[in-house]
């Protein structure tokens, strides 16, 4: 989700845009206008959303402030170090099962932390992009560890 202010700016030029020059901005963004211009790598979106993860020191509930492809931000009070290892569960009405994806803590922050992901496969991106989907009144279920997801980090 994007400021809507900057929304509203983007929509307002463009409307003011002749034919010919939005055909020529979508083409330049198709043909990747911005590729290195922004700093993250993936497009986050701001979501609350309840989420489990478990570290050595047990399997806790908090909320997810934002997520992207790469990684989310969790707004937490407990205490963590970067470069620490967890294990995420994600689940949504759309999931079967609840889907583990390993993460490492990239940044600490008093609201929270930021989480990088190690690495997806299909069925981890196929998770994440249906818990970004979800609507966030939508809660999920207790979650219990699995013994795999306690050796990942």
């Amino acid at each position: 989700m994007q400021d809507p202010t900057i929304t509203h700016q983007l929509f307002q030029l463009i409307s003011r845009m002749s034919d010919d020059e939005r055909c020529t901005l979508l083409k330049l963004l198709r043909e990747g206008l911005l590729k290195g211009k922004c700093r993250r790598q993936h497009f986050r979106k701001a979501l609350h959303f309840p989420i489990h993860y478990t570290t050595k020191g047990g399997t806790f509930r908090d909320f997810i402030q934002n997520i992207s492809l790469g990684g989310l931000f969790i707004l937490s009070r407990r205490t963590f170090s970067v470069g620490q290892g967890l294990a995420i569960a994600f689940t949504s009405p759309s999931i079967d099962k609840t889907v583990w994806i390993a993460a490492d803590v990239v940044r600490v922050t008093e609201d929270g932390i930021g989480v990088r992901f190690r690495s997806t496969n299909a069925r981890q991106k196929t998770a994440i992009m249906s818990v970004a989907s979800t609507p966030p009144y939508v809660h999920s279920g207790p979650v219990k560890p699995s013994p795999s997801a306690l050796t990942k980090f």
